[in-house]
């Protein structure tokens, strides 16, 4: 059993992936509800023109943020100092305003190009003008919740998440209804707004320390934030050119079919890895960044996520590869049966991502721009590409699954070494027992998948896989005693219902 005060840091850290992934589980259900509605309403062709509004926003406001709301967060928590950061904070707000003005204005004055180059025909340049309105109030919104995050406001942040697509929900399927397709636009211009004012309610309640400040200031102070910024949008940017680069290889060089089978795999498996990664990274993150300059307490939690991330994980990869083939039916249809073993593959590589996720945010709380780019920007995606085209040419849809498999330890041996070379954190021999013992149980349950009888190879599966659930639960259970929190909260709870009487 661990000591409190270990197990209060393994309790936050489950806490606000408990939190986040609600939210996460949440907003997919309402998204799969707003696409049924608007496929019922505006048919197919109202989708694609809802999907092609959707991914021209989405570029868009990545580009003009600059990244400023990932390193803003970095900034934001690394400074105790009150003053300081108020400072920060109004720097953030004055440089996301202009920033926004600009793709607004951007937007706007390239709306009938857009709307050529969207749609072959100059007549729906209104839509983007008001695509231009709906970026500007997101950006703002992105920037009060890079605030919310930073300073750490798990359930204010959560609300925000949680708000914003129930809101849209209620406010664009009566516009689709009234106004079929020309609401589209107006429906995402309304969502942004609710975001904006969401977010700047629980914002406005921070307090702040009056600083006067110039533009000058503003810049100067938004100097190192504007820096690392830059470097994550590029990476974000190259990222985007290396899936595009795998994509338009895989068309070219073998079929359309094959492309439409890789995509399919790789849906799957980031859809269910992303839950868990997204929600506790929004925690994570600026926790990281509180504490980067204290070597051993950076240590201690960097060891302590990977922990929660392995035992969360493992089980969703090894669930995964048992149930591919049934997985690849319910999901799809029996056409994509052929990425079976590439599923497996990807459920597999998924070990990699796990392990080097906590190490992978130490370069930017650490502001580390050049080697952020140098290794996660530029290297990463040169042996992604790599891997995934030779693995194609040599041999298809397996070759492809073949490449994941060759990558995961060099992954992991790249991130653990450069880690512990440049930084000198990594993780403790507590962390490795632990992460040799769940990849032994992944690699034997993927070896399991080749045995030729079918019902010893599922039965094989099964009973690795719901061991090491088990295993996982009891390990999650001694980091955290599950059933003193559930009594503490039930408690809780009783105390606040008597004291209501």
């Amino acid at each position: 059993m661990p000591d409190p005060n270990t197990q209060s840091s393994f309790r936050n850290i489950m806490k606000g992936t408990a939190l986040f992934g609600g939210t996460q589980v949440f907003t997919t259900g309402i998204n799969l509800v707003k696409g049924k509605l608007v496929a019922a309403i505006l048919g197919a062709m109202g989708m694609g023109i809802s999907s092609h509004l959707s991914s021209t926003l989405s570029p868009i406001q990545q580009f003009f943020s600059f990244g400023l709301t990932t390193s803003a967060v970095k900034s934001i928590s690394a400074t105790t100092n009150e003053q300081e950061r108020s400072a920060l904070m109004k720097s953030l707000r004055r440089l996301m305003l202009l920033l926004a003005l600009i793709a607004m204005s951007a937007t706007a004055g390239c709306s009938v190009w857009l709307s050529m180059l969207t749609f072959q025909t100059p007549s729906h340049w209104p839509w983007f003008v008001m695509l231009g309105i709906a970026v500007f109030f997101l950006m703002l919104s992105s920037g009060e919740t890079a605030i919310l995050q930073g300073m750490r406001a798990l359930k204010a942040l959560a609300i925000c998440n949680f708000v914003s697509p129930l809101s849209g929900l209620f406010i664009s399927v009566p516009l689709y209804w009234m106004w079929g397709i020309e609401g589209i636009a107006p429906a995402m211009m309304a969502l942004g707004l609710i975001s904006w004012v969401t977010a700047r309610h629980f914002t406005w309640r921070i307090h702040l320390v009056p600083v006067p400040q110039s533009w000058r200031t503003t810049l100067s102070l938004g100097r190192d934030m504007l820096t690392l910024g830059f470097t994550i949008m590029v990476g974000g940017v190259i990222g985007s050119l290396a899936i595009y680069a795998v994509n338009t290889f895989i068309a070219h060089y073998g079929t359309e079919s094959d492309l439409g089978l890789y995509q399919a795999a790789s849906i799957i498996t980031v859809q269910c890895a992303t839950l868990v990664f997204t929600a506790m990274g929004t925690d994570f993150f600026p926790h990281l960044s509180s504490l980067i300059h204290q070597r051993h307490q950076a240590t201690l939690l960097i060891g302590q996520q990977g922990e929660i991330v392995l035992l969360l994980i493992v089980p969703v990869s090894l669930v995964l590869i048992t149930l591919a083939p049934i997985a690849v039916r319910v999901l799809l249809t029996s056409e994509f049966t052929p990425i079976t073993f590439l599923l497996r593959a990807m459920s597999v590589s998924l070990l990699s991502r796990a392990i080097c996720y906590p190490l992978d945010y130490i370069c930017i709380a650490k502001g580390d721009h050049t080697y952020f780019f140098l290794i996660e920007c530029v290297w990463t995606n040169i042996k992604t590409v790599t891997l995934t085209i030779v693995g194609y040419t040599l041999g298809g849809i397996d070759g492809i699954a073949i490449g994941f498999l060759i990558g995961v330890p060099i992954e992991i041996a790249v991130s653990i070494l450069f880690n512990r070379w440049r930084y000198g954190i990594g993780y403790t021999s507590s962390y490795y027992r632990l992460a040799g013992f769940l990849t032994a149980a992944l690699l034997g349950c993927f070896a399991a998948s080749f045995v030729p009888s079918l019902p010893v190879a599922y039965t094989l599966m099964a009973l690795i896989s719901l061991a090491t659930c088990a295993y996982a639960y009891q390990q999650i259970d001694q980091r955290i005693n599950i059933r003193n929190l559930i009594q503490q909260k039930t408690h809780a709870r009783s105390q606040r219902s008597r004291g209501s009487l």
